[in-house]
């Protein structure tokens, strides 16, 4: 059973048996984050070495995206670089920044073939160069999750809807992600699944408000119970 498969089955178990054990998307981070780290464990594969000699977990969270991206009132739209500096040049102010993802999985080639600035993400110009060279992708999976909890029996539409539309958001960056056009025309991310979950009993509601497409590149999976 790959990592996904284990991740989504066993979580779908827990969401099903429990549907209001987390009160919270981070709950549910922190969970995947344990099934995934207990999974690569088990297999003697959750720690990789970066070559400069730092030990590091394939496991995390929030880990940026290797492009700038505007994600104001729930659209998504990559801002090149060229386009940032052309705008920065006209003294144009933008509100580029890079995004992230809820959860990880690093490639051990790649966190062995790189040091840990680049391994991280953390250092912008250091991960921009790395692409251009990159012979591993960075990410052997890549999650993100998005939680519409209900604590009663109204339908709550506006907020449902504002929850789909930032399941739109998050999917449009996975498919971004898995396209190596935005990061250095090499493969970034190798798998890539957006996760729903809701407890709400308006089920049928909530599932007519998913009215975006489904790219073979990206999973969606939905758990509503």
């Amino acid at each position: 059973m790959s990592l996904l498969d284990s991740l989504s089955t066993q979580i779908r178990t827990i969401f099903e048996e429990h549907p209001h054990r987390f009160f919270t998307e981070h709950d549910i981070h922190s969970e995947l984050a344990r099934i995934a780290t207990e999974y690569l464990m088990r297999e003697g594969k959750l720690y990789a070495k970066t070559n400069d000699n730092n030990e590091v977990s394939r496991v995390h969270h929030e880990y940026p995206t290797p492009f700038r991206c505007d994600m104001r009132n729930y659209r998504f739209r990559v801002i090149t670089e060229r386009e940032f500096d052309a705008l920065r040049q006209k003294g144009f102010k933008t509100r580029a920044r890079r995004g992230f993802l809820d959860l990880v999985v690093l490639n051990s080639d790649f966190c062995a073939s790189n040091k840990l600035s680049v391994v991280s993400g953390k250092r912008y110009a250091d991960v921009l160069a790395s692409l251009r060279g990159q012979k591993y992708p960075a990410l052997d999976l890549a999650i993100e999750v998005v939680y519409h909890s209900s604590y009663d029996k109204k339908k709550h539409v506006g907020i449902m809807k504002r929850r789909v539309d930032s399941a739109k958001q998050d999917y449009d960056k996975l498919v971004t992600v898995r396209n190596p056009e935005y990061s250095g025309n090499k493969l970034f991310c190798k798998e890539a699944a957006m996760l729903f979950f809701s407890n709400t009993v308006h089920k049928d509601e909530l599932n007519s408000l998913f009215d975006f497409s489904i790219e073979p590149r990206v999973s969606l999976l939905k758990f509503v119970y």
